[in-house]
């Protein structure tokens, strides 16, 4: 009974950890954005004047 509630509360507590691939080495989230691809367009290279 004792192992059964031992063995519970090791899942409870690996259920709750991060995956490997989820932080960085000092413990800070990884996050991803979810957010639509948007393009972006730099304006063209402007020539100085006088050249």
């Amino acid at each position: 009974m004792l192992a059964e509630k031992f063995i519970l509360l090791l899942e409870t507590l690996r259920k709750h950890l991060p995956e490997p691939g989820e932080t960085y080495i000092d413990g800070a989230p990884r996050v991803v954005s979810k957010s639509p691809h948007v393009p972006v367009q730099f304006p063209a290279k402007l020539q100085a004047p006088g050249r």
